[in-house]
């Protein structure tokens, strides 16, 4: 297309439109933009997964990298929200953002599960702690399996994002901080 067909149209006294109508589409592209590259700093994070003493599992490591991932993409998904130019993309927008929520949810489920069953388990790997305590003892070795079990799929899939973005997960952990919440009580107990 060139120039003299330009004038040929007669496109000049159509300007502003054509201002316009630029305008929003270089919005909705860079909004298109902005989604791909979430997606693909997510597509090469995978879980850090390290061996943990002689336990025969793994812990979570890179907590940290993980949340100001998701901290700074939960912020940018949320303004693209409230984007005026926000309409062809909006179903995709509020997916992301559902997922990155998941994920972050999970992760702090993670963690602090994690944390608890890291000062519970050396506690009740004592067969005395356990006839002394049989219903906590129960208890932890519950979490104690849904923990190995966890770990053991993590290493399978580590690819941080699609690993997180799992609501039966999510449930999981939260159930087992419930029963570490009253090992603990019973133990201080």
């Amino acid at each position: 297309y060139t120039l003299q067909q330009v004038f040929d149209d007669k496109l000049e006294q159509y300007e502003e439109d054509i201002v316009k109508i630029g305008e929003v589409a270089i919005k909705e592209f860079n909004i298109e933009m902005a989604l791909d590259k979430m997606e693909e700093e997510w597509a090469g994070v995978n879980l850090d997964l390290k061996p943990y003493r002689e336990t025969g599992t793994s812990v979570l490591g890179g907590f940290d990298e993980y949340m100001a991932l998701l901290d700074e993409q939960i912020t940018m998904t949320q303004a693209m929200q409230f984007s005026a130019f926000k309409g062809p993309f909006e179903e995709r927008i509020e997916e992301w953002n559902d997922t990155l929520m998941v994920v972050s949810e999970v992760l702090d489920e993670w963690i602090q599960v994690q944390r608890n069953w890291l000062y519970l388990q050396p506690i009740f790997d004592s067969d005395d702690i356990n006839k002394q305590l049989p219903v906590e003892g129960k208890r932890f070795s519950t979490v104690d399996k849904m923990w190995r079990t966890t770990m053991i799929n993590a290493t399978a899939k580590p690819q941080a994002v699609k690993f997180c973005h799992n609501k039966k997960l999510l449930s999981k952990f939260k159930e087992s901080n419930k029963l570490l919440e009253l090992v603990q009580k019973g133990l201080a107990d």
